[in-house]
């Protein structure tokens, strides 16, 4: 599939009927399940991390099966409701030093079984679909025991107060593009805060071309600081 970019087994069989049999043997076979596929992800993983500095960098990929209603076959809503497919949440494991990819290390394949009509503030955080996020990262620490430090990074999305409050520790970090403006102690909002903040450093950047825009240099500034942050209010949090 890598190799020739494509899924189709018929194609994948190379016209040869034996070939794509035994896809489908393989895939019919009641060991091979999607729980045991997920575990296979991370068992070389387990040892290239060890005594690095891992990015876990985590996000969902839509997968879009080009179908008719009468051919679905279990596919659930993906986007907005208007395709089919399934959704796979996936963390990969990057050398924080090099960049170098280490490999997989947690997630879920899954699809939505249709809409849900309780409002997303009322739900508990095990009834969201957002707790993929915070149960992904809580595979990956037993994966990345031993890496000598793991930063958790991840999308907006992500910016979950019980994701804050649990998996921080030792040598686990988490690296999160805000999404909430929240509350901290001591009066003001996160954003307002961070704004307050002197830039100590910048760096020049060189952007790639794209469909989008021509190549490009930038310039980006940091700042930080220390905040502490208010807990909400809503039950669960």
């Amino acid at each position: 599939m890598v190799a020739r970019q494509d899924i189709c087994l018929r194609r994948l069989g190379e016209g040869r009927r034996a070939q794509e049999v035994g896809f489908h043997r393989l895939l019919s076979n009641d060991k091979v399940t999607i729980e045991r596929l997920i575990e296979g992800w991370s068992e070389q993983t387990v040892s290239a991390v060890a005594g690095r500095h891992v990015l876990a960098i985590q996000d969902t990929s839509e997968i879009t099966f080009a179908t008719t209603p009468g051919r679905r076959r279990g596919l659930g809503e993906i986007g907005k409701g208007r395709g089919r497919g399934v959704l796979v949440h996936a963390m990969v494991a990057v050398d924080a030093a090099s960049g170098g990819c280490l490999g997989l290390v947690a997630g879920s394949v899954y699809t939505r079984k249709g809409r849900i009509k309780t409002p997303h503030a009322k739900r508990a955080l095990k009834d969201k679909e957002s707790r993929r996020w915070i149960d992904t990262a809580v595979q990956a620490k037993s994966v990345l025991a031993e890496a000598a430090t793991v930063t958790i990074v991840a999308d907006r999305e992500s910016d979950i107060y019980a994701e804050w409050a649990t998996l921080p520790g030792g040598n686990v970090h988490l690296l999160t593009r805000v999404m909430h403006d929240r509350a901290v102690v001591g009066g003001g909002t996160l954003w307002k805060v961070a704004a307050a903040l002197p830039f100590v450093a910048t760096r020049r950047l060189e952007l790639l071309a794209t469909h989008k825009r021509a190549a490009r240099k930038t310039e980006v500034s940091l700042r930080f600081g220390k905040v502490e942050v208010c807990r909400p209010d809503n039950p669960g949090a």
